[in-house]
């Protein structure tokens, strides 16, 4: 009779609407934590996502508490404990979330079932990891001369340039190490924190004396316009604090902007006084982007004594300005391919992202998938 009425009750369970993990130790373990990705920035949302759909084995609906955080198997990742409980349970389940790396794969763990889909998708380049991929690129890179980038379309530099955020870290970066003191990642939050620099070409109209630039505004296609930081810079006392040692024509102005580069939908307005030259003037100057383009992807076969799988490994890299990756970080899948992943992506390349036509440093997610042996 007890045989009959456990097989009545397991007849009786919902179908869970997700996969279920057959490993025990499967998120109940900090080294088997859920990988629900998405980095600092959408921790809460994407964790509160996934505890959500859980339900108990009968589809009790679960109730949880996050306990806190403790540190995970790397220096970056950072584990979240909560306590899960639902109705019947005996005492309290722990699972442990990652929000540092991402699993294309999910499941519920062992004894719970899902009323929904996970519904998790791959979450976008972590922008933290990013900022810091950025500045360890900057700092290898002061060795050598990286030209500003246009404000006009054409990539002519007619109306002004820019230097974007990881242009003028390189700049920092190179001047640093001239004086002596190397920039280190412990210490240099201020230098991966900076904005941009819009440079204003001035005005010229014949042989009478340039106009230097009044203003420059970043005109956003919709929303607020970002504040400048400060003052416009237009004598050489000036030019020379924000830009040391660059070469701008005489009556150049300069502003600085805390974004990392201009979006695509802005557009740069410079406005000159009115002069010898004539009445006031303004230009706006719309941004051009081109995306970054795999050129050379090869799959890397599955490393011996491996067994097959088709799910892959997630790895965020920086799209250098000769679009070679650089900076490549596991971020999912199979940790056991981890190395072998990175080891291939390293000698990928791409056509790097453009901004007016000059190359620009971009971060980008790879899924590294393994041919068989």
């Amino acid at each position: 009779m007890i045989e009959v009425a456990l097989v009545l009750a397991l007849s009786q369970a919902p179908a869970s609407a997700c996969g279920i993990s057959d490993e025990p130790e499967f998120a109940t373990t900090k080294e088997h934590a859920v990988q629900v990705g998405g980095g600092a920035m959408y921790v809460g949302a994407r964790e509160r996502r996934y505890l959500d759909v859980l339900r108990g084995p009968m589809g009790e609906p679960v109730q949880y508490k996050r306990l806190g955080s403790l540190p995970g198997g790397d220096e970056r990742t950072i584990l979240d404990r909560y306590e899960v409980t639902y109705p019947g349970l005996e005492k309290p389940i722990y699972l442990f979330l990652d929000a540092y790396h991402y699993d294309d794969a999910l499941k519920a763990p062992k004894g719970f079932t899902c009323t929904a889909p996970i519904g998790l998708m791959s979450p976008g380049p972590d922008s933290f990891l990013a900022m810091e991929a950025m500045l360890r690129l900057a700092i290898e890179r002061t060795k050598r001369e990286v030209a500003p980038v246009s404000l006009d379309a054409d990539g002519s530099s007619t109306h002004g340039v820019l230097f974007d955020r990881f242009r003028m870290q390189v700049r920092a970066a190179r001047t640093a190490a001239a004086s002596g003191t190397p920039l280190d990642l412990q210490r240099a939050g201020r230098e991966m924190a900076m904005g941009m620099v819009i440079v204003a070409y001035p005005l010229k109209c014949g042989d009478k004396p340039p106009v230097t630039a009044g203003a420059i505004e970043i005109v956003p296609a919709q929303g607020l316009a970002p504040t400048m930081t400060g003052v416009l810079a237009t004598t050489a006392p000036g030019l020379a604090r924000v830009l040391p040692d660059a070469a701008l024509p005489p009556g150049s102005a300069a502003a600085i902007f805390q974004l990392e580069r201009p979006r695509p939908t802005d557009a740069i307005k410079i406005s000159y006084p009115a002069s010898a030259c004539g009445a006031a003037t303004e230009v706006s100057l719309p941004m051009k982007y081109t995306g970054t383009r795999p050129l050379n992807t090869p799959s890397p076969t599955l490393p011996a004594g491996h067994p097959q799988t088709d799910r892959p490994v997630l790895l965020q890299a920086m799209i250098d300005l000769d679009g070679t990756v650089q900076q490549v970080v596991y971020v999912g899948g199979p940790p056991a391919l981890a190395s072998a992943a990175i080891e291939a992506v390293r000698g990928w390349t791409a056509e790097p992202a453009t901004l007016n036509g000059s190359a620009i440093v971009t971060p980008a997610l790879f899924q590294v998938r393994f041919n068989p042996r």
